[in-house]
């Protein structure tokens, strides 16, 4: 349940970064943000929801 907690902070995080560096004209500000999105929905995905479903249906 933490991965989850933490992925959605992060993807809050990016976007709330990503509003700022466009609004800003920031070229590595859009790069760097998206990849804190990116990487919020990886560990969301990956760690989160894949490891909720191995350890309430078991391998």
């Amino acid at each position: 349940m933490t991965f989850l907690i933490i992925g959605l902070i992060m993807v809050v995080i990016g976007v709330i970064f990503l509003r700022r560096s466009i609004k800003a004209h920031d070229k590595e500000g859009k790069i760097g943000s998206i990849g804190l999105i990116m990487a919020g929905v990886i560990v969301m995905l990956f760690f989160g929801i894949f490891y909720r479903m191995l350890t309430i249906y078991g391998p």
